[in-house]
């Protein structure tokens, strides 16, 4: 290896090198998000008993993934005589598991343990994504789109907590490259790889099924022109990915046929898996409560991705791929890239979820390794020398950007947004606001003593006390942790605008209707990006209740 190869090597390695490192730092430091615990305790349930019936939200691959290293890392026994247990309840199982002794005193350290393994399956895309730009487009491309990967914020972010968004992603990619070795070289192996690739992605999130449908399409590109594949070829080769998707599913359930022993009901592969679609069709088809722009809605917006991926995406790459399809006709496999892409972001805008720029993570990976493309194509020789300037100037903005906000990644917006500071007047939920900042609440609360009592409105499945919040649950649409002196339904009747100091989540401001006196209050505070802090006196108080009789 020559002296440029050995600093292309170290160029790679030590991208790699920064994205654990700024994964690490944000797993160290993010309290439990939403999705965390069902995911885990989902996960943990499946390799202890085999029994998945925790797993009727999402395939139970990546939670047995997470769930694996909590295991490992000696995690307490189920309470497998629960009633939420028997029920199959498994939200409720979850967090009773996770914030109840004797499993409480050591959630914290089980989260991080379980968030380890998701850090490995990024590296593991990270690379990919730098052999398939190699592949593509040479060393110094490959460089480029490995270094923006690494320090693009959302997959930083989605790098750093247990669930199966990153995991997913990893499986598409994976998935597009195999089958597109396949087209390239003819070999058949890559048909093997490919549809084991197809399954293990179908068992970590349904979107994978995507794949079905842009698998065909993509081949069908490849069916004319100097290197066509025979059209029977293609349907042959793609009869082979889905048997092998098939058998890589079965796999995972054990190769089991029937139900496995003292369970309660069939647990067949295939009725588990129909068991997720139905759940899922039940969700999609009864909305969830959403927010983009100042609006609320049970439906969804069809252009919400969009705008996700306009304000989510930091502004030095959005520029990178605007030149990228800026400089000359696309080839084929360049299409390839972004045909993918393009299927997955239309799926997401026709479903009525409208929870985060989480559920199109694939494209990021796909269209990072098509900016490859602006150091590959050779700039004419009156811009060389400026657009290589500008190229370099752009990675540096992003590396920049990135190290701003660390490791405070899941709430970053651009510059379009307002910053993380601006976005919850865009999108909330997982945008911005998971659950994430608990830590950051109680050592707001150590620097400012005389926030006492402190009422809270938290949109997080996480114990505050265990992070050593000081606080009640504010009356109204709050979630209530375990223990509580009142229910959810007590808190909910009692809301209404009240003095004192008041924490709450951006997710619950932007849509409880029961926080709307709140949303004309200005914050005195934050903790992070998505906890705004209030100080209401007796006189704004009355005078708020007076307006919203």
């Amino acid at each position: 290896m020559g002296k440029a190869g050995r600093w292309h090597v170290m160029l790679v390695v030590a991208a790699m090198a920064a994205l654990g490192a700024q994964a690490l730092w944000a797993v160290s430091t993010n309290s439990a998000t939403e999705d965390e615990p069902d995911h885990i305790v989902s996960g943990l349930t499946a390799i202890r008993t085999g029994d998945f019936r925790m797993n009727v939200d999402h395939p139970p691959l990546m939670d047995m993934v997470c769930g694996a290293a909590a295991h490992l890392g000696g995690a307490p026994p189920l309470r497998l005589d629960s009633e939420t247990w028997g029920l199959g309840q498994r939200l409720k199982f979850a967090r009773e598991y996770l914030w109840r002794e004797p499993a409480a005193s050591q959630a914290l350290r089980l989260i991080f343990l379980a968030r380890l393994p998701v850090i490995a399956v990024s590296l593991a895309l990270a690379w990919l994504v730098f052999v398939w730009a190699r592949r593509l487009y040479g060393w110094p491309a490959a460089g480029l789109a490995v270094a923006l990967y690494c320090f693009e914020p959302n997959i930083i972010a989605h790098s750093s907590v247990a669930t199966n968004d990153l995991g997913a992603t990893a499986g598409y990619v994976a998935t597009l490259y195999a089958y597109w070795r396949h087209l390239t070289s003819g070999k058949w192996g890559w048909l093997a790889v490919t549809g084991a690739a197809l399954g293990a992605t179908l068992l970590m999130k349904l979107s994978g099924a995507v794949l079905v449908v842009a698998l065909p399409l993509l081949g069908a590109m490849y069916a004319r022109g100097p290197r066509a594949v025979p059209i029977g070829k293609l349907i042959g080769g793609l009869g082979v990915v889905l048997a092998a998707a098939a058998v890589t599913m079965w796999a995972c359930y054990g190769f089991s046929i029937g139900a496995p022993p003292g369970s309660a009901g069939p647990r067949m592969p295939v009725g588990q898996y129909l068991a997720v679609i139905r759940y899922q069709l039940e969700h999609e088809s009864a909305g969830h409560r959403q927010f983009v722009l100042g609006q609320i809605s049970q439906g969804g917006w069809w252009y919400y991705f969009p705008v996700a991926f306009l304000v989510k995406t930091p502004l030095p790459l959005l520029i990178l791929l605007g030149i990228t399809f800026a400089r000359g006709r696309l080839e084929r496999d360049e299409w390839y890239l972004v045909g993918a892409a393009g299927v997955y972001l239309l799926a997401g805008m026709m479903q009525s979820l409208n929870i985060g720029v989480r559920h199109i993570l694939p494209m990021y990976a796909l269209l990072i390794i098509l900016a490859g493309r602006v150091v590959a194509r050779p700039w004419p020789e009156k811009q060389r020398r400026w657009g290589n300037r500008a190229v370099a100037g752009l990675m540096v903005w992003m590396v920049v950007e990135a190290l701003v906000y660390a490791p405070q990644y899941l709430a970053y917006f651009n510059e379009l947004a307002g910053g993380p500071a601006g976005g919850r007047h865009v999108l909330v939920d997982s945008n911005l606001d998971w659950g994430q900042d608990l830590k950051r609440l109680a050592a707001w609360q150590r620097e400012h003593p005389e926030a006492r009592p402190l009422m809270l409105s938290y949109f997080g499945p996480g114990d505050p006390r265990r992070y050593g919040v000081q606080a009640e649950p504010l009356p109204g649409q709050c979630q209530v942790w375990p223990g509580w002196s009142l229910s959810w339904e007590q808190y909910a009747e009692m809301a209404g605008p009240r003095a004192g100091w008041i924490a709450i989540s951006a997710t619950c401001l932007a849509l409880a209707r029961e926080y709307r006196w709140l949303r004309v209050c200005r914050p005195v505070g934050r903790a992070g990006y998505s906890i705004l802090i209030y100080h209401i006196s007796e006189e704004e108080a009355s005078r708020l209740r007076r307006g919203s009789r």
